[in-house]
């Protein structure tokens, strides 16, 4: 079954430049509108109408949102894994115990030493060929080299990636 498309009373456009008209798709749903003698007199084509969309509940995204929570639990659990007290005297924020961060010549992006990172599964070439360590293809994209590495990374995924989810479908109905 085809919707029809019905013209849009004066009231709902408005004028942009060069004369073109704009409307605006959720403004028209119903067929009780009728022509104005502008766009009957109006030589340019008429504008295409769309109708509302059919989603009336509310849209809540809920994969972005589990990625970066577990994305940050797993910077928890690779900085209680690196434990820089336990290796290094000049350590970051050594208030935090455990789970300080290395010194800023070792890890300018306040994180764990790069032993821990291919401790915890870094991607390293040799050891992925040679070494058959291919689970380190996934692994690697679940570490980050320090909090400013993550903090750019998770607000990267939220701006982006709810954005997306909510325009391709992953989110849940309420």
């Amino acid at each position: 079954m085809e919707k029809e498309q019905y013209p849009v009373p004066p009231s709902e456009t408005r004028r942009g430049g060069n004369n073109s008209i704009i409307i605006h798709p959720a403004e028209i749903d119903t067929p009780n509108h009728q022509v104005s003698p502008a766009m009957k007199s109006s030589s340019s084509p008429s504008p295409v109408v769309f109708g509302e969309s059919g989603h009336s509940k509310k849209w809540w995204p809920w994969l972005i949102p589990a990625f970066v929570i577990a994305n940050v639990v797993m910077f928890i659990i690779t900085m209680y894994v690196n434990n820089c007290p336990k290796k290094s005297l000049s350590c970051i924020a050594r208030f935090l115990g455990r789970f300080s961060f290395q010194p800023f010549k070792e890890n300018p992006l306040l994180g764990p030493s790069s032993m821990t990172l291919q401790k915890m599964g870094a991607l390293d070439v040799k050891k992925v060929v040679d070494g058959h360590q291919g689970w380190r293809l996934i692994s690697c994209n679940w570490l980050h080299g320090g909090f400013f590495h993550l903090l750019a990374n998770m607000l990267s995924l939220l701006v982006i990636g709810i954005r997306l989810e909510q325009e391709f479908g992953f989110g849940v109905f309420f």
